[in-house]
């Protein structure tokens, strides 16, 4: 039999026993997170954005679903800015329309993106993915602009952004179908 002593020592030296322990609504949060993400293409992009947003850990589907277009926002934002500044580039001359009509679709994809949060918050589910379909549509657009011109620069963290828009679009996508 073991002595109470040693029994001590084995819990304070498991490394569960360090591990915060999680409150009921924090554990549903959790899992809300790991099936709304578990489908993406990169499910580390997913979780990154809901848990960047301190009510992933008390909310149900909508919430998830307003959370994951927030960050869609935030990435159109972003890029739009970014062609923006691409396009003033005096060394980017020969391809400065592409990054103009880039930073046009990137400005319409964050209304629609705002659009499909408000109407997610209306509890028009259909509508608010009409908008976001809407949102994809003007990303993808911009995504052309570059790939129809092959000698077109777009810098890193442009392309970062365009991906994780596409990441997260998926992963919204998936979470409204389902309202």
């Amino acid at each position: 039999m073991a002595s109470p002593m040693l029994l001590f020592l084995l819990t304070l030296s498991s490394p569960l026993f360090f591990l915060p322990t999680l409150k009921p609504a924090e554990a549903a949060g959790k899992g809300l997170i790991i099936q709304a993400c578990h489908t993406a293409e990169v499910p580390e992009v997913c979780k990154q954005c809901l848990e960047s947003d301190k009510r992933s850990s008390k909310t149900d589907d909508v919430g998830i679903a307003s959370i994951i277009i927030g960050c869609l926002i935030s990435h159109s934002r972003n890029l739009a800015s970014n062609m923006s500044n691409l396009a003033s580039n005096p060394e980017l001359n020969s391809t400065k329309s592409a990054y103009q009509h880039c930073f046009l679709h990137c400005s319409n994809a964050k209304k629609a993106l705002n659009s499909a949060a408000s109407e997610l918050n209306n509890g028009k589910y259909d509508i608010a993915e009409l908008s976001l379909r809407e949102a994809a549509l003007e990303q993808g657009t911009c995504r052309y602009e570059f790939v129809s011109l092959n000698e077109t620069y777009v810098p890193l963290n442009v392309n970062f952004d365009l991906k994780e828009f596409d990441i997260l679009t998926v992963a919204a996508f998936r979470i409204i179908e389902k309202l």
